[in-house]
């Protein structure tokens, strides 16, 4: 709560979503300009891939609570793990884009 109380938490949020212009998230460096509406080497522009979200209990009691800790699983994972255990989910290009806004 502390980051949010002095801004620092906008700053960070700030900072990661610059990076979208010349894209560099991940490994591939592909530097798009997903702000402007390109595809990066992920198959996803400005907006995230959602796959599916939903309640999760699997997790430990504390976390997990009456309402489970929630999952959001994200899709064109581009790094291609070889013991991928979400490959369906993360590999297959299926999913919706969801504003920054609405994910939060």
């Amino acid at each position: 709560m502390d980051l949010h109380r002095d801004g620092r938490l906008k700053q960070r949020a700030e900072k990661a979503y610059a990076i979208l212009s010349d894209c560099t998230l991940c490994p591939r460096n592909c530097h798009v300009d997903r702000i402007a509406g390109e595809i990066g080497f992920c198959r996803t522009g400005r907006d995230p891939v959602i796959a599916s979200y939903s309640p999760h209990f699997g997790e430990e009691q504390p976390l997990v609570g009456r309402r489970g800790s929630g999952t959001i699983f994200f899709a064109n994972c581009n790094l291609a793990c070889i013991y991928c255990q979400n490959y369906d989910i993360s590999q297959c290009d299926r999913g919706f884009q969801v504003p920054v806004l609405d994910l939060a």
